[in-house]
């Protein structure tokens, strides 16, 4: 019998510094728990620096058995001021992705709150648990001696704690960005002073050019950012895990279901889909279907609904667990995916696109048609992108009736290069470069 403690004590050990970890739901977990799950196998121990009191968009209690048996994992408190903006709005339960996104009929005290955040909490509201990430590094390092550091953001706050810990200690350092920094897409929907944007470049610049490599989940980020500063730069995608769907069988339904899983900002919001739907539910043209939108979704869409009359095709799900959101996309006949609408968003790979490869379910998109996410679409022959000013109309038309005709199938492709455990070995072997 393997002795998992003798076995863990011959690999080499990296501190991973993350802010989302079980019993975080959502993506921003998957990327660094699935990476500390199959490390091990390549030669490295991963050793977790995370937060007691995160607050998270979700909480997923399940992904609490997915953490790997042996791990060491150390939280440490942080100063969170959207529990203050909770109380002062009185918004209960969990903060949604959407929360900084404008919307009509904002009250005062909701757009002062904003504002407060985007000006006064720089790089972002996470910042308080810098101080943390310093401390308890050092004396995390000082007992466990590791050989290399690894931060992953968003939040990237986290980044400036991990580029002080490293200095500290003279570690090397290794920065993972899962979204852009200053670029990022929801940074068009704050409202900033000229002073909070030039700090944030100056933070992001020193990450960068102190940081020993980055690894992007893109090729499109890794562009943009070696524009800024000159580093070794390292495209990992985020993948899915083969084991997430074992199991899990196609049923058989007497509707056609289209899925969106995750949040939907607002410049996510795909008008056109609304418009779509109602042509073709006034043509008589799609008296089976249903839209599930599971997960968070900013306020517009509930109007769109209303003012296509979708009230009836519509269906607006909160978040569950991955694992029952892994059996709803399977069992899907076709996946929505909406990269944001806005200038830089062509490297946006989120692990939501990779699962609904995984599915082999075809995949209607909206997004740059020369973006990242469909260039692994075409790749793989797994569906379509679409441009926002497009009409899905006609897609949308054939696959279902292909459906009612039974002529629908499953898309057979070769992603196995894109799975948690392909990708992780390519994450030990940027380890080993760098040491």
């Amino acid at each position: 019998m393997i002795d998992l403690t003798d076995l863990l004590s011959k690999l080499k050990k990296v501190l991973i510094i993350t802010y989302y970890w079980p019993p975080a739901g959502g993506p921003g977990v998957q990327r660094v728990l699935k990476f500390a799950k199959y490390l091990p196998e390549f030669g490295w121990q991963p050793i977790i620096l995370t937060v007691e009191n995160g607050e998270y968009p979700a909480i997923d209690e399940s992904l609490l058995n997915e953490i790997p048996p042996g791990i060491k994992i150390y939280k440490t408190k942080s100063f969170e001021p959207f529990t203050l903006y909770k109380s002062v709005t009185g918004q209960k339960g969990n903060i949604p992705t959407t929360v900084l996104s404008r919307y009509d009929n904002e009250s005062l005290i909701e757009k002062l709150s904003k504002w407060i955040r985007a000006n006064v909490f720089i790089p972002d509201a996470r910042v308080g648990w810098i101080p943390s990430i310093i401390k308890e590094g050092k004396r995390i390092i000082e007992n466990e001696n590791p050989d290399l550091i690894f931060s992953s953001s968003p939040p990237h706050s986290l980044q400036i704690g991990a580029m002080k810990l490293a200095k500290q200690t003279g570690l090397k350092w290794i920065a993972d960005f899962r979204d852009p920094w200053t670029d990022g897409f929801w940074q068009k929907e704050l409202k900033r002073t000229r002073y909070a944007i030039k700090k944030d470049i100056a933070y992001e610049l020193s990450v960068l050019k102190n940081s020993k490599a980055v690894v992007t989940v893109s090729e499109s980020i890794t562009d943009l950012l070696n524009k800024k500063v000159v580093n070794k730069y390292f495209a990992i995608p985020n993948g899915y895990d083969q084991s997430d769907f074992d199991g899990i069988n196609k049923q058989a339904k007497n509707i056609f279901k289209i899925v969106y899983a995750g949040s939907l900002r607002k410049s996510q919001i795909p008008n056109n889909l609304f418009t779509a739907l109602n042509s073709l539910k006034e043509h008589n043209r799609i008296e089976k279907l249903e839209v599930d939108f599971i997960g968070t979704v900013h306020p517009d869409v509930i109007n769109l609904i209303k003012e296509n009359n979708l009230e009836d095709i519509i269906k607006l799900k909160n978040y569950i667990s991955h694992s029952e959101l892994i059996n709803e996309i399977v069992n899907a006949d076709m996946l929505l995916l909406s990269i944001p609408n806005t200038q830089n968003s062509k490297g946006i790979l989120t692990g939501k696109l990779f699962e609904y490869i995984a599915t082999k379910n075809f995949i209607l998109g909206f997004g740059p048609k020369d973006g990242d996410a469909a260039k692994i679409i075409n790749e793989l022959s797994c569906g379509v992108m679409l441009d926002f000013s497009e009409n899905p109309e006609a897609v949308i038309l054939k696959k279902y009736n292909d459906w009612l005709n039974g002529k629908m199938s499953l898309i057979v492709n070769d992603s196995e290069k894109y799975t948690r455990k392909n990708l992780t070995k390519n994450l030990s072997e940027i380890f080993e470069s760098v040491l």
